[in-house]
């Protein structure tokens, strides 16, 4: 029986980066596999944030401060993040259904990974946005993505702190026990990302806007 959708498009690289045995082709049809999704919910983000900018600042007054707007915004693209992976997720479940394959016993936990580290993604990506990068932030985050997953598969030393790691069940302590990365440590890594980036987008956004803070 062949692998499930579920575990080849979002579990990521089942290859052991501490292994002498390691196929580095397949490790990179795998990698290209886990990303993917992950481009496809950047393109769909892409497309969002230009048409919300086209509505942009009517929304701003709106709000009134830029505080608020800010915070509505933010909160739309974690729910966008949510809605993506979630529905991207539900894809892959419906066709190893109808395959056949079945629902794979880990799949709790790819989703709990891939859910988690796709919404920073998307999060980033809004931050790089308002830094004047939109157009060129897919690109730069799918190069981070996979940039910091080789550097880790590579030195597995180093392999806890790549963010490139985080998000996959097969090379979370999960699939590969005491040698894999620490998901309690991934995901409260990942959530202070998020917490950071509301803290840094709205600072980056009061000082455009002024001291007083207003959308005027």
């Amino acid at each position: 029986m062949s692998q499930s959708m579920i575990l080849s498009f979002f579990g990521g690289v089942s290859q052991d980066g501490s292994s002498w045995m390691a196929d580095f082709d397949r490790v990179l049809y795998e990698l290209a596999r886990w990303l993917l999704p992950i481009g496809i919910c950047l393109l769909a983000e892409g497309v969002w944030l230009e048409t919300w900018r086209k509505v942009e600042l009517l929304a701003c007054y709106r709000y009134v401060t830029v505080r608020k707007w800010w915070r509505q915004k933010f909160a739309r693209v974690l729910l966008w993040g949510v809605w993506m992976g979630a529905a991207l997720f539900l894809v892959a479940m419906a066709a190893d259904l109808f395959t056949a394959r079945g629902f794979a016993a880990e799949g709790w936990k790819v989703f709990l990974l891939w859910l988690a580290h796709i919404i920073t993604i998307m999060i980033f990506f809004l931050v790089l946005d308002m830094t004047g990068l939109g157009r060129g932030a897919p690109a730069i985050l799918l190069l981070l993505e996979g940039g910091t997953f080789l550097m880790g598969f590579s030195n597995i030393r180093i392999a806890g702190g790549m963010y490139g790691m985080w998000g996959m069940y097969f090379q979370s302590e999960w699939y590969f026990g005491e040698t894999g990365i620490s998901v309690p440590a991934s995901l409260i890594t990942e959530l202070a990302l998020v917490v950071f980036s509301y803290l840094a987008g709205g600072i980056l956004l009061a000082r455009k806007a002024g001291m007083n803070g207003t959308c005027q």
